[in-house]
């Protein structure tokens, strides 16, 4: 079985038990991470084996299917919206938005 790719935005402290949990699954498999921090990304890249991006370049990566949203809740609506506008599927660490407006936009975007 060939692994999913997945890609990584926002390289906080969490993002370490993504990289971690990816590694251990062959279901799954890492191949690139951002943050607008571009020394957090290179960060975690050379510490998980994998390539640092700017978040355009990871949305365009046509191999990375699942993006992992590990930003800040206030910019969590906003990123899954890049993320689903650039066709992948995009998980999100809680809470899906700040606002119920803003998990409304995100979820209709979902369901086209």
């Amino acid at each position: 079985m060939t692994p999913v790719t997945l890609g990584i935005i926002g390289c906080g402290n969490i993002s370490d038990a993504y990289f971690r949990g990816a590694a251990g699954s062959s279901l799954v498999r890492v191949k690139a991470c951002a943050d607008l921090r571009r020394e957090a990304a290179e960060a975690k890249a050379q510490l998980y084996g994998v390539q640092a991006l700017t978040v355009d370049e990871l949305l365009a990566d046509p191999e990375i299917e699942i993006v992992i949203n590990l930003t800040v809740p206030l910019v969590h609506a906003a990123v899954g919206l890049q993320i689903i506008a650039a066709g992948k599927h995009v998980y999100s660490e809680k809470p899906l938005a700040a606002t119920l407006a803003d998990a409304r936009a995100l979820a209709q975007a979902a369901a086209t």
